[in-house]
Parts: structure tokens; C-alpha cells; sequence
């Protein structure tokens, strides 16, 4: 038991974040890293393995209603604007509906142009 005339001692911290270039503290990690040196290829990728799905006649049916949804997420995803996302989603969906764009990679080799692009 206190008596009246004393005090709780005060313990005082100090706090210093480990990345100074993240101010929410989040620390990024592995992943995050990953994901921005790879994520505009794989995203292609992604356009890419289901152009090559909507093949032949398919692809003029089904075609935009699978590559604009695709498009959309991914570029959200690569964190770009809502404007720059439609017009992603409409790229993604248009070249997944044009017959015989399968065999020549195009959205990979756009996503590894944007990637050589961005600041390291």
C-alpha cells in the first residue's frame, strides 16, 4: 500500500519507426516488394492466359465479359485511377474479344514495358 505523499513512477518510451519512408508503419515486407517489381508482368500474364482461354469463336462471345472484369481488378489492383482502370478493363476486354492476338503475348510484353518504366 501507498501512502498519500508518494508518486507512481512514470516510465517513459520513445518509439522510432524502421522504415522512415513508410509513415503508416506498415513495414512492407516480402510481398509488397515482390508485388511491385512483378505485379504489371503478371498482370499481363493474367490477360494473357485468359486471351488465350477465349480462343477462336469463344472469345468473340465471351471474350470482353471475361478480359474487361480482369483488367479492371488488376489495374485497380496496380493501384491506378479509376479512369485509367476503365480504360484498362476496356484494352483488357477488347483484346481478349479480337480473334487471333493468342499467340503474340502483348499484354505481358506491355506489362514488362511499364514495369522497365517505373522508378526503381
Amino acid at each position: 500500500m501507498k501512502s498519500e505523499g508518494e508518486e507512481e513512477p512514470v516510465i517513459e518510451v520513445e518509439g522510432e519507426r524502421l522504415d522512415p519512408e513508410d509513415p503508416e508503419g506498415s513495414g512492407g515486407g516480402a510481398a509488397e516488394r515482390w508485388g511491385g517489381a512483378f505485379g504489371p508482368v503478371l498482370a499481363g500474364m493474367i490477360i494473357d492466359v485468359l486471351d488465350i482461354a477465349t480462343f477462336g469463336a469463344t472469345g468473340i462471345y465471351i471474350g470482353f465479359l471475361l478480359g474487361a472484369p480482369a483488367g479492371w481488378y488488376l489495374a485497380r489492383r496496380l493501384g491506378l485511377d479509376r479512369k485509367r482502370a476503365l480504360l484498362a478493363a476496356l484494352g483488357s476486354g477488347i483484346y481478349c474479344t479480337v480473334p487471333f492476338t493468342s499467340p503474340i503475348p502483348v499484354a505481358t510484353l506491355i506489362g514488362v514495358w511499364a514495369r522497365s518504366r517505373q522508378a526503381p
